[in-house]
């Protein structure tokens, strides 16, 4: 059976479907629906949905068209109580995936554990302050060190490191805990850090970086709601995403969410320095600019991943520079500031892209980017606000970096005043 692309609007009285299925059989079709459970066959097609709220008993009220130039049918449910409103309509997974009513026990083996019911995360952050490393019994398991989303794969990497070495940055990824992972990295980062290149950007390159930064991407140029909306091709990837629950501690979510601006970030990097228009050198970008997917790092606050993602920044891609760098910090803020829609628009972007690319990229979906797009279609809207005013007020200066940036700066500026004399 094939899960039909779909769409859900809502009035105060009905809520209304647009199931695309141009291959059925119209004589074929049977709706069905009780409470908050509804379902529709028409073969090839199967769908199943589990609604957040109730609906009508089934008495003929409902209407079902077929819209033939669309190929797709118009189904109108009533509500059981006219007027409520239901939440969360576009979270298309979360409304594929059936509750689980039984509380599970968690296992740290790498096998999926379903949680009991999820609605959304209830948790407050502080996102200042460390909520506390991976002790060394939670990140180790038979396979060796523990990574990927909320830490739940190990003995995978191994077998990839020849193919991906490129794009792991982090060698032994088995054997290494995430302090260590964090000590390499910035080690790693000092060594690589090129005064040349920063310089020839701050003065060479200003036109052109002036330009980007400038530049309108799509979370700057509207305020509307039209810009969360769900296009064929994402509907068509949140359908096929893995039905999962996830039982998580409020550490875990936390270090999450700081993992998620580190991956919005790279992806904001890439977004802004090619004005919106991927390259093939995309996933790349993405993968070595984050911190989390490049060296398996788990951040431990908030202003401790800007810093990192701004140390990447002036490493590793085309384009190094400072103003730049803080834009896309800004970037971040603007697209949390847009809501849990738009962030898992941006997420899907980041999954087609890491899919269409070559060198294994895939794999960074297998341990993050599919995850992420399922779990934040739970996360409270309220938690994103939280994070954007947290980062609102958090100043990264270059002393936080690092890299002796003020130094390289007044060098390259008596130099360039020298060179022009």
């Amino acid at each position: 059976m094939i899960t039909p692309n779909f769409k859900i609007n809502q009035d105060p009285r009905y809520i209304h479907l647009l199931i695309k299925a141009p291959m059925a059989k119209i004589g074929e079709t049977s709706v069905a629906f009780d409470d908050e459970m509804f379902c529709f066959h028409s073969k090839p097609y199967y769908l199943r949905l589990h609604l957040p709220g109730k609906l009508a008993t089934q008495d003929g009220s409902e209407k079902i068209d077929w819209d033939g130039e669309k190929n797709e049918f118009v189904i109108s449910l009533l509500k059981a109580t006219e007027g409520e409103h239901f939440n969360d309509l576009n979270m298309l997974t979360k409304l594929l995936t059936k509750p689980n009513h039984q509380k599970n026990i968690k296992l740290n083996s790498g096998i999926e554990v379903l949680d009991q019911e999820v609605t959304e995360d209830q948790e407050d952050y502080d996102w200042y302050i460390d909520q506390s490393e991976w002790t060394e019994d939670e990140q180790k398991s038979l396979m060796g060190e523990k990574y990927g989303f909320a830490n739940r794969y190990s003995g995978i990497l191994s077998r990839f490191l020849d193919e991906i070495g490129d794009l792991l940055e982090l060698k032994q990824p088995e054997t290494t805990d995430n302090c260590e992972r964090k000590e390499l990295r910035l080690q790693k980062d000092k060594e690589m850090f090129d005064e040349d290149h920063y310089w020839f950007d701050l003065y060479e390159q200003k036109d052109t970086i002036k330009d980007l930064i400038s530049f309108k991407l799509d979370w700057e140029k509207t305020t509307d709601c039209d810009s969360c909306n769900f296009n064929d091709e994402q509907i068509f990837r949140m359908k096929n995403l893995p039905k999962r629950e996830y039982l998580l501690s409020k550490k875990e979510k936390f270090q999450l969410l700081l993992g998620l601006i580190d991956i919005l970030f790279a992806y904001s990097y890439d977004m802004r320095t090619t004005e919106g228009e991927h390259t093939c050198e995309s996933g790349w970008t993405i993968i070595k600019l984050s911190a989390t997917l490049s060296w398996l790092q788990i951040h431990s606050t908030l202003p401790e991943t800007l810093v990192t993602c701004v140390q990447r920044s002036l490493v590793h891609p085309l384009y190094r520079n400072w103003n730049l760098s803080l834009k896309v910090i800004n970037d971040v803020y603007q697209i949390l500031t847009k809501g849990r829609s738009f962030i898992i628009k941006c997420l899907l972007d980041v999954h087609r892209i890491l899919n269409e690319s070559g060198d294994l990229q895939y794999i960074f979906n297998d341990l993050y980017i599919t995850d992420y797009c399922v779990w934040i279609q739970n996360v409270r809207e309220e938690t994103f606000r939280s994070l954007a005013e947290a980062m609102k007020k958090i100043e990264i200066t270059k002393e936080m970096i690092g890299f002796d940036l003020q130094i390289i700066e007044k060098a390259a500026e008596l130099a360039f005043n020298e060179s022009i004399q």
